[in-house]
């Protein structure tokens, strides 16, 4: 459903963009700015675009269009006077987005029935968040997980899913990493990581599988083992079959 909704909403978007015109009034004094190399340690960034009225008429912005929750915007408000400037400041998030990145702005003028583009590009060096960020469960021992609860949800009989593990050896030394799986129905597959090298970080897939001598409700326990100690607390893996 959710991926039904975000398509309809995407043609709708463009479907309402294609109804406009080429806006006759805004002129920028550049339509598109390159961040170059930025660092996603030091945070946003911001770039201010300048236009100036072209036309015998006031103009004023009536929206704009992101497309991204990574870009914030402000711009001027009131009307803007014939050979008057205006400005518009884009701001980019750069948190979890590495590598290049070119957003298409697009700026609704006279009550949205004209617009005009701008863009803006760059490219994002990244830089490695600290292990409670992104595997925010310790299991013990320097083990770092991403996830406690591997929730399958509904599944039909002869269905498979998988879900993507995070995990984060967050020591100095080497580390051997296996799991045990305790109630096993048989129907959970996944594959040990083995030896991990000191800070490394990777992920696993695990899958499961209904069949029909699946119950309703599954809860298996998935422990981890730390150069061949049981760790006490495991992950949870819970399934539901659908009738």
């Amino acid at each position: 459903m959710r991926s039904l909704f975000m398509i309809t909403l995407v043609l709708t978007l463009t479907g309402n963009l294609h109804s406009q015109t080429e806006s006759s009034a805004l002129s920028f004094d550049q339509a598109i700015y390159d961040f170059g190399q930025i660092m996603e340690k030091d945070g946003a960034v911001s770039h201010t675009f300048v236009f100036t009225n072209r036309t015998q008429h006031p103009v004023v912005i009536s929206k704009i269009i992101t497309g991204c929750g990574c870009i914030s915007q402000k711009f001027t408000r009131k009307p803007v006077n014939t050979g008057e400037k205006g400005e518009i400041v884009i701001t980019y998030n750069p948190l979890y987005r590495p590598g290049f990145f070119s957003k298409e702005i697009v700026v609704l003028s006279k009550d949205g029935q004209e617009q005009s583009r701008i863009w803006i590009k760059g490219n994002v060096i990244p830089f490695e968040h600290p292990v409670e960020e992104d595997y925010p469960y310790s299991f013990g021992k320097g083990l770092h997980l991403n996830l406690k609860v591997l929730a399958f949800g509904r599944m039909t009989i002869g269905k498979s899913k998988e879900i993507v593990l995070r995990y984060a050896n967050n020591t100095t030394k080497p580390m051997n990493l296996r799991f045990v799986i305790e109630n096993d129905d048989g129907n959970l597959t996944i594959t040990d990581p083995g030896d991990l090298k000191p800070k490394e970080r990777g992920k696993l897939t695990v899958k499961y599988t209904l069949n029909k001598m699946t119950p309703k409700e599954t809860v298996i326990h998935l422990y981890p083992i730390i150069n061949g100690e049981k760790l006490s607390e495991p992950l949870l893996v819970k399934v539901t079959r659908s009738q």
